[in-house]
C-alpha cells in the first residue's frame, strides 16, 4: 500500500500558508518536475514525511541533513 503523505489537517505544519508548495502537496498533485527542482541538491528533510528538499521553505517541519546546520 502507498504512503499517504501527510496534509495541512493531519501534520505539525510550520507554515501553512506556503504548504501548497511544499514537498508533500506537490506529490500530491503529481507535479514531479517541480519536486526534481525542489530536491535536486537536498539540505534539509522533514520530521513529518522524511521527504528531502534543497530549502527549508519546501517543507512543512523541516531540519537540516547531518553536516548542513548553519555555524
Amino acid at each position: 500500500m502507498a504512503r499517504k503523505y501527510p496534509t495541512t489537517e493531519d501534520n505539525l505544519c510550520t507554515n501553512l500558508e506556503g504548504h501548497p508548495l511544499h514537498i508533500c502537496s506537490l506529490n500530491a498533485a503529481g507535479r514531479t518536475e517541480e519536486i526534481r527542482k525542489r530536491t535536486d541538491q537536498p539540505r534539509f528533510a522533514c520530521f513529518n514525511c522524511g521527504a528531502r528538499a534543497n530549502e527549508e521553505k519546501s517543507l512543512c517541519n523541516p531540519t537540516p541533513l547531518a553536516g548542513e546546520a548553519e555555524t
